[in-house]
């Protein structure tokens, strides 16, 4: 796990921590903040009301102990890193990883939505499209994330590597 955590930080992670899996928040509520505010809600397979429902992101964070959760400065770096690191993961023998990514898919111009996502290796929901308090769960783990109060102010994007 030490090995994953290092990864990230040398691929572009500002912060890389090794985490309890039982420290990750869920509530029902975060998937409004998608629903209310976000222009990506419905537009893609891996953004609600497509991705996993907070009760199944529940239950499926009962099946694993451990996590990485890594900070950067964009969404898309942190897509890339979550999906870097879910895969040596994988080799590494953690067959049940799973990565989680920030913000919403946009690996293709336009999402197929009524057919099969044509990059389903690559896409991953974000942590807040499957009702992850993305807040709590970076308080949980002894950091701060600042929000951004303008448009355009540099702010910390989350993802998460699930370990068994």
């Amino acid at each position: 796990m030490e090995d994953l955590r290092r990864m990230a930080r040398e691929a572009g992670a500002f912060e890389a921590r090794v985490i309890e899996a039982a420290t990750v928040a869920v509530a029902p509520w975060v998937r409004w903040k998608c629903q209310y505010g976000c222009p990506g809600y419905g537009q893609s397979l891996c953004c609600p009301p497509h991705s996993p429902r907070p009760e199944e992101t529940a239950a499926v964070l009962r099946c694993y102990r451990h996590g990485v959760l890594l900070l950067a400065e964009q969404s898309w770096l942190v897509r890339y890193l979550v999906g870097q690191l879910e895969q040596a993961a994988f080799k590494a023998g953690f067959y049940k990883a799973f990565g989680l990514g920030a913000g919403p898919c946009g690996l293709c111009e336009k999402c197929t939505l009524t057919g099969p996502c044509r990059r389903p290796a690559e896409a991953r929901p974000a942590m807040e499209a499957c009702g992850i308090d993305v807040f709590q769960t970076v308080r949980n783990n002894g950091l701060e994330l600042p929000v951004a109060r303008e448009p355009g102010q540099p702010c910390a994007r989350v993802g998460l590597v699930l370990v068994e």
